[in-house]
């Protein structure tokens, strides 16, 4: 009788044991989804998301080089005395390409990576480690773009035109060149159908600056001659006279985002509607340059000396926002396809678009420099690069 009574006992006490576990891990999960300080402080301490600089592995550089550094893929490349050095995710090295630029202007998309001679007149296209293609363009640059599938844009300009925009294949083949004799491009992006450009194009010869937004189609610019070249434009947007406008981008549903220095806007549809009208100085960064979200980050005041930073994550298709609280003050803020930097001196924090922390990372100096991709970030600083894994 006693050893079915502990047999009993044993049971009930396994099956409470479980039932306060699960009991246990719902409050857990409840909170982590419903409370911000509870998820950063389950994030950090108990799903060991921060790592610091004695964590990571490193790429030393010489100070005496003038390294230029950027990340796409699961690459780190350097350019320095006209070679493309690539690094991997463990600072080895595991190729290196010549080209002929010595001073770098760079732009990725996926595993496609431009570089241009900055202020001069060559381009080059790398596919992952594999150099594709260059040429030299007339004027000088001062921008290159890709998109995911390879397709260039450059910005340059000469003696008599303010702006030259000229579009590349992945196999670089020219499509067209535009020609801008009185305004200036801001910005460019190309879509992810390859089918148009979205332009950021300034005018300051009147008396109040004139911001416009022309999108042109790739097909119509190829059957155009330069007589007739105003049919390539299929769209066009006048902002309000005064407006500054900073970057366009092309996002993954074929909307455009357009950042001014006092708004967000986006086109769609022929249609153009304002996500973030800046109208207080508590909001002291914001970017258009995600895949389908605009991000800005917005101070609070929590004490005489102390401030927390919201980052507001705007899905620029339905307006729905998250919101990731930061208790710190930033000093900087990057994003790039689905990823958003914190920079808050020492530290950084990787955040995704759906507003959780995917990384703490901690340096034992002022960090001043990064380059990331979706899976790769570099620190970079004067004598090495610390590598993070996201």
């Amino acid at each position: 009788m006693r050893i079915i009574d502990s047999f009993k006992l044993k049971r009930i006490f396994i099956i409470s044991t479980i039932i306060l576990l699960i009991i246990s891990i719902i409050v857990i999960i409840s909170l982590y989804f419903a409370n911000e300080k509870v998820r950063n402080w389950i994030d950090l301490e108990l799903l060991r998301k921060s790592v610091t600089d004695q964590d990571v592995d490193f790429i030393s550089l010489n100070r005496g080089n003038n390294n230029q550094v950027h990340v796409y893929g699961s690459y780190i490349a350097i350019l320095n005395d006209r070679i493309v050095t690539l690094y991997n995710s463990y600072g080895d090295k595991v190729d290196s390409i010549d080209i002929g630029i010595n001073k770098g202007v760079f732009d990725s998309s996926g595993k496609y990576f431009v570089v241009a001679e900055d202020g001069g007149k060559e381009i080059c296209l790398i596919l992952d480690k594999t150099y594709l293609w260059s040429t030299n363009i007339e004027g000088k640059i001062s921008q290159v773009h890709v998109n995911k599938n390879g397709y260039v844009a450059v910005i340059a300009e000469d003696t008599t035109y303010k702006s030259i925009l000229i579009v590349y294949n992945s196999e670089g083949k020219k499509l067209f060149t535009r020609y801008f004799a009185s305004t200036r491009i801001i910005d460019a992006s190309i879509s992810n159908d390859n089918k148009y450009v979205a332009i950021g194009e300034l005018d300051t010869s009147g008396t109040t600056i004139q911001s416009n937004i022309k999108v042109a189609s790739i097909e119509n610019a190829q059957k155009n001659t330069k007589k007739d070249e105003d049919n390539t434009i299929v769209y066009e947007y006048n902002a309000n006279p005064g407006k500054l406008i900073v970057n366009v981008e092309y996002q993954e549903n074929s909307q455009i985002t357009c950042m001014y220095t006092d708004s967000l806007e986006v086109i769609k549809n022929g249609e153009n509607k304002t996500i973030l009208t800046i109208d207080n100085e508590n909001i002291v960064y914001m970017s258009n340059t995600l895949v389908n979200d605009a991000i800005y980050l917005e101070e609070k005041s929590t004490g005489i000396f102390e401030k927390t930073s919201d980052l507001h994550i705007i899905n620029t298709d339905n307006s729905k926002e998250k919101i990731y609280v930061l208790e710190d003050n930033a000093k900087e803020l990057y994003a790039s396809d689905n990823i958003i930097v914190i920079n808050v001196g020492t530290d950084l924090y990787f955040v995704n678009t759906s507003g959780w922390l995917i990384k703490k990372y901690t340096a034992n100096q002022e960090i001043t420099n990064i380059k990331f991709s979706n899976s790769l970030v570099a620190v970079i600083y004067k004598d090495k690069i610390e590598i993070i894994n996201l």
